[in-house]
């Protein structure tokens, strides 16, 4: 293998940890970005840990594909080829004694590490994204239904997250909308995946939204202190936010 000189192992290494973040906001695995880049799960294993380099063109649709900025990853591939270029210019014949490379390997071993250990931690401030939270509704079931909550980016650990069913109108005779609580979501890892379970009081053939919502710790006594009949509610508490997308359902059977 080539040595790598120092100028060149850092700009692979801030490479590879703009590759390590679009991964990590993506949620994807190795297998499945491989296949989006159009090259192998090796290969794509080498750039994530600074071995190794995508063409332009794969750094570019991994950014497209994880939602990245491209403009950064463009710019950080160009400086990284930039410094290759000349180097591999240089590059002694085989019979030049090789210069030494384990310093050189540890310094990229230390700051890809950084990278993973930043990119993994719990406390980094939430993501920029609309809905953090996938929740997966069947459009129809019985009396019992399972929903699958899945955490898409890091949350704030002093807020609550809950499953309501919101139903639109639930007195014909004078329409208004109630809230019910039907479960709360306690995995909040990023890429955590919760299958929750619940029951459906509600007449066959009501139509509902589900969705997840939070609140801080005055909205969780809120939640408390005014549930009714089945854990409704008239209005969500103050503060309270959508986390996740509406999912419609239909009960459609007892």
């Amino acid at each position: 293998m080539r040595d790598l000189s120092p100028d060149l192992a850092l700009a692979q290494a801030a490479l590879a940890i703009e590759l390590r973040a679009g991964r990590d906001k993506a949620n994807m695995g190795l297998q499945e970005l491989a296949s989006q880049v159009y090259w192998s799960k090796a290969t794509v294993s080498r750039w994530l840990n600074g071995q190794a380099m995508p063409t332009e063109k794969q750094a570019r649709q991994w950014a497209e594909t994880c939602g990245t900025d491209v403009p950064t990853m463009a710019r950080l591939w160009q400086q990284a080829q930039e410094v290759q270029e000349p180097v591999a210019a240089a590059a002694p014949g085989p019979s030049r004694r090789r210069v030494r490379l384990w310093p050189i390997l540890v310094g990229v071993a230390v700051v890809v590490g950084a990278a993973v250990l930043w990119f993994s931690r719990d406390d980094r401030p939430p993501c920029a994204l609309d809905h953090p939270i996938s929740l997966h509704v069947p459009p129809q079931s019985g009396e019992r239904m399972s929903v699958t909550a899945e955490i898409r980016c890091a949350l704030p650990a002093d807020r609550r997250y809950f499953v309501v069913e919101e139903v639109p109108n639930v007195d014909v005779r004078n329409p208004h909308p109630a809230f019910y609580v039907k479960a709360q979501v306690s995995e909040v890892r990023i890429g955590a995946s919760s299958v929750l379970s619940m029951i459906l009081k509600e007449p066959v053939t009501t139509r509902a939204k589900f969705y997840v919502i939070s609140v801080d710790e005055a909205g969780e006594r809120a939640l408390e202190e005014n549930r009714v009949i089945d854990n409704g509610l008239l209005d969500l508490p103050e503060g309270s936010r959508q986390e996740s997308a509406v999912g419609w359902h239909v009960k459609a059977w007892e």
